[in-house]
């Protein structure tokens, strides 16, 4: 289930990313880092009326992740800067959690938010944020610097994802 933050939310999210194999991927992260992070993902509510939602197992209301479309401004790699972005917490992956939730946020932006597009990337050996892209329809597009290492990215426009949505039948 896909939801806004709670403020109990920052330390369940940060026990996520502590996980080696996460923090591997994101790498390390403070309670302060992820108390800025919510904090950025509420002001991108209220600022475009989109961002990153907390993601919660539907039978326990546990947080079990995030995802969601956040404006990166400093993003290269393309002039649009919507990415769409996930973590699932390490005992979770494979349960194609990630991917469900990315198509449901990827669905809000184009559907209710009018967004044309949007990208995200990853590091290149990072195969299972790669295949999330695919499953989403994303098609890769080249490499590109962010934060100081080259990382692969994918984008997905908005006629294409309707294309896709409706010959998917899943």
């Amino acid at each position: 289930m896909l939801r806004q933050w709670r403020p109990d939310d920052v330390d369940a999210l940060l026990q996520i990313y502590a996980h080696p194999e996460v923090a591997r991927w994101l790498g390390p992260a403070t309670q302060d880092d992820v108390t800025t992070s919510i904090e950025r993902y509420e002001h991108a509510w209220d600022v475009l009326g989109f961002g990153r939602w907390a993601v919660d197992d539907r039978a326990s209301r546990r947080l079990v992740g995030r995802v969601g479309v956040m404006r990166q401004p400093s993003w290269g790699g393309s002039a649009v800067k919507d990415e769409i972005g996930w973590v699932v917490e390490r005992a979770r992956w494979g349960e194609g959690l990630a991917t469900e939730a990315a198509r449901a946020a990827v669905a809000d932006v184009f559907a209710r938010v009018g967004l044309p597009a949007v990208v995200s990337f990853a590091l290149p050996e990072n195969v299972a944020s790669r295949r999330v892209m695919e499953h989403c329809g994303m098609r890769e597009r080249g490499v590109a610097l962010w934060a100081g290492r080259d990382h692969v990215w994918y984008s997905l426009g908005v006629d294409d994802w309707r294309r896709r949505s409706e010959q998917r039948v899943d």
